[in-house]
């Protein structure tokens, strides 16, 4: 009887926690029958630097992150740095460190390893868009896990956010799971 009693609050857990999950599998963020491409004649190159994330789809990596910022920095090696700063909450709130590696397989098409973030497999990362100048960049995975909207400032305006969203939908991106982020002042 006292393993019974033991058993069930962690039973109740896993059937709040398997109820929280099913809406958010039964609505998929990206449409896979959409083939995702990469940039034409994409260079690497254009990716290094700090980047404001001003939009982004749901992602199980950034929930309730806040004030998000992305370093992409060169390497010894042919492979990218990305550093990814969220805090968790509010725009004050605590950091969250979120480190990884990002290793191009073709032109614009990288493989993201996270570092201690074991939980998330390589994903392949696509660069969607960039703007000429770039100032905006737009990234997405094939299995929808991650879509984002990247600016070199943290604030847009509201036709550059419109840009940035159009081209996740048009990736095949839902709109609804689309949504700002939230800088610092």
């Amino acid at each position: 009887m006292a393993l019974v009693r033991n058993i069930l609050p962690w039973l109740a857990a896993w059937a709040i926690v398997a109820g929280l999950a099913g809406p958010v599998a039964a609505k998929p963020v990206r449409d896979p029958t959409l083939p995702m491409q990469a940039a034409p004649g994409y260079e690497k190159a254009r990716l290094i630097g700090r980047w404001f994330e001003v939009a982004r789809s749901r992602s199980m990596l950034e929930s309730d992150c806040h004030a998000v910022t992305a370093d992409v920095e060169t390497r010894d090696d042919s492979r990218l740095t990305l550093r990814i700063v969220c805090h968790k909450g509010s725009v004050t709130g605590p950091v969250l460190n979120i480190d990884g590696i990002l290793v191009e397989t073709d032109p614009g098409i990288f493989v993201i390893r996270m570092v201690r973030l074991q939980q998330f497999d390589a994903l392949p990362l696509v660069v969607l868009w960039q703007a000429e100048d770039d100032s905006l960049a737009v990234l997405g995975t094939p299995g929808g896990q991650m879509g984002w909207v990247w600016s070199r400032s943290a604030e847009v305006d509201a036709a550059t956010l419109a840009l940035g969203r159009e081209k996740l939908e048009a990736a095949g991106y839902a709109a609804r799971a689309i949504a700002p982020v939230k800088q610092a002042p």
